[in-house]
C-alpha cells in the first residue's frame, strides 16, 4: 500500500514497536545524565565535545520521534496535537533546536524524564488528584488558622516571638507542622519564659499546651498525611486501572486506521470510522467526566 495510509501505518508501527520506544527511552535519560554532567567543569573541559555530540544525538532522536508520531496520525496530524503529553513533548523539543538559552532548554529537557511510563502514570495520578488536594489544603488552612488564633490567646503574653501576633503565631504553627523543633517550643509554654528570656510575664501551661500541641499534631500532620496518601494511592489505582482497560481494548478490539482504507469504498468506510471513533472518544469524554464528578466532595 502506497500514499498517505502507507506513511501512517509504517510510522504507528515504528512509534509503538518496543524499541523504538526504548531508545526514546535511554534518549531521555542519556539527555539527563549529560544535563549534569556539563555542570562538573573538570568532565566538560575533557569531554565536552564528546558530550556535545551525544546532546545533538539526543535532540536528533526527539525530533524524530516528534516527525513520526505527525506522520502516524496521516490525514489529521491535530491528532497528535490533542495530547497532553504529546504537547509537552514537542515544546521540549522545539526549546531545545531553538537557538535559545541553553542552561533554559537543559532544564526544560530534564523534565521529559517524567515522559518515561512508570513516571507518567505517577506524574498523571498527581494532577488527576490535584482538585482533591485542593479541598485537603484548604482544610488545612482553616485548621492552621484556628490553632494560631489559639496559640496567640494561650501562649502570646508568655512567648510574644513565636505566638504575640497572628502572623508569628502562623509562622510557628506552621513550622511545627513539618515536626521541627516543636517539643522544645511546647515546653518552653509549659515551664514558661522568663522575661529575661524575651517573655512578657511567666504564664506556665503545663496542662494546656500538651493538649494543645500534642493535638495539633496528630490532626495536622497524621490524619492529613494521611489523606494525601489516600488520595494519591487511589488516584494511582485509578490511573492503573484505566490504562489496563485501554490497552486490553486496544488488544482486543483494535481499529482500522482511517488513512489505511484504500479501495472503491474508501469513502464511506472511511466516513463511517470517523463517525464511530468521535462517538467513542465522546462516551470516553462522559465517562472521564462522570469520574471527576465522583471523586469532588459534595
Amino acid at each position: 500500500m502506497t500514499g498517505t495510509g502507507g506513511i501512517s501505518g509504517w510510522a504507528g508501527r515504528v512509534v509503538s514497536s518496543r524499541a523504538f520506544q526504548g531508545t526514546v527511552l535511554g534518549s531521555i535519560i542519556a539527555g539527563g545524565l549529560i544535563v549534569g554532567l556539563e555542570t562538573i567543569p573538570s568532565v566538560s573541559k575533557v569531554a565536552g565535545n564528546a558530550l556535545r555530540a551525544i546532546d545533538a544525538l539526543v535532540i536528533a532522536v526527539f525530533v524524530v520521534e516528534a516527525v513520526l508520531k505527525i506522520a502516524a496520525a496521516g490525514r489529521r496530524p491535530m491528532r497528535y496535537f490533542g495530547d497532553p503529553w504529546n504537547l509537552f513533548d514537542f515544546a521540549i523539543t522545539v526549546v531545545c533546536v531553538l537557538p535559545l538559552d541553553g542552561q533554559f532548554a537543559q532544564v526544560l529537557r530534564l523534565a521529559r524524564v517524567a515522559r518515561s511510563p512508570r513516571l507518567q502514570l505517577i506524574v498523571g495520578a498527581l494532577l488527576r488528584s490535584l482538585p482533591s488536594f485542593g479541598w485537603i489544603t484548604l482544610l488545612l488552612v482553616i485548621l492552621l488558622y484556628v490553632y494560631s488564633v489559639m496559640g496567640v490567646a494561650l501562649f502570646g503574653k508568655n512567648d510574644p516571638s513565636r505566638f504575640g501576633s497572628l502572623w508569628a503565631s502562623m509562622l510557628t504553627m506552621f513550622g511545627i507542622l513539618t515536626l521541627e523543633g516543636w517539643v522544645d517550643i511546647m515546653r518552653d509554654q509549659m515551664s514558661g519564659i522568663p522575661p529575661e528570656d524575651g517573655g512578657e510575664i511567666v504564664h506556665r501551661s503545663p496542662v494546656a499546651a500538651p493538649v494543645f500541641f500534642v493535638s495539633f499534631i496528630l490532626s495536622g500532620t497524621m490524619v492529613f498525611l494521611n489523606l494525601l496518601v489516600g488520595v494519591i494511592v487511589n488516584s494511582l489505582s485509578e490511573g492503573a486501572a484505566e490504562a489496563a482497560e485501554e490497552a486490553e481494548r486496544e488488544k482486543r478490539s483494535p481499529l482500522p486506521s482511517i488513512e489505511a482504507v484504500d479501495g472503491p469504498h474508501a469513502p464511506t468506510i472511511a466516513d463511517r470510522l470517523a463517525r464511530l471513533e468521535a462517538s467513542l472518544d465522546a462516551t470516553l469524554a462522559e465517562i472521564r467526566a462522570l469520574r471527576e464528578s465522583a471523586r469532588r466532595p459534595g
